[in-house]
């Protein structure tokens, strides 16, 4: 979850008000959360990763300075920073950047040419270049799909009504969890699109 705290540190401070925020999230919940400050939407969940890894934080560290986030960055390992991913690692790692700090570095063009516009977003997060903006909550959904491919041909009807009944019943879960409603319940089945001879 993301809050907008700009101005908060006209009251009071980052780190103290990160451990406020701590505490009412334990006692309504009984979670114990990381607290990350930082300019943007990635370096907060740079900073929320450190804290989670270095117990002398206490659980909230604030990202106030270059040189402090400089520090932070070069100790996370590029896997470990926010959209990055294994795969995507693996690709940087063979180019030579294996930590946030140096693909923070890294020429912004040059990464959404090998990879992505998204990539490129979250260099220019890293170098505290706010690019994903804060949703204020986000949008409510407008399908919710759950389907799955069999890894054997069904032709029984009741193995089929039951795979139909258990997707119908994760589909009505998520809708739950998001307190919506549904207007419309549509159900698919088609042949493999592989079957020789067979239509589609």
């Amino acid at each position: 979850m993301f809050l907008d705290v700009r101005g908060i540190d006209f009251f009071t401070d980052f780190v103290t008000f990160g451990g406020e925020v701590r505490c009412s999230v334990c006692e309504h919940t009984g979670l114990t959360v990381g607290v990350g400050v930082g300019k943007t939407k990635t370096l907060a969940k740079s900073a929320q990763w450190s804290c989670k890894e270095w117990p002398q934080f206490g659980g909230v560290l604030a990202i106030t300075s270059h040189v402090r986030a400089e520090k932070m960055l070069a100790r996370q390992p590029v896997e470990e920073v926010w959209g990055v991913g294994r795969r995507i690692a693996k690709k940087l790692n063979g180019m030579g950047i294996t930590t946030a700090l140096e693909l923070s570095r890294a020429n912004p063009a040059m990464i959404r040419k090998h990879f992505s516009v998204v990539l490129e977003r979250t260099v220019r997060e890293l170098n505290g270049e706010s690019c994903i903006s804060l949703e204020e909550a986000p949008p409510a959904k407008q399908q919710i799909v759950c389907s799955r491919s069999f890894g054997e041909r069904v032709t029984e009807y009741e193995h089929m009504r039951q795979a139909i009944c258990q997707h119908a019943e994760r589909a009505a879960v998520k809708l739950r969890g998001e307190r919506q409603y549904c207007r419309q319940v549509c159900a698919f089945i088609k042949t493999s699109p592989f079957s020789p001879g067979e239509a589609y």
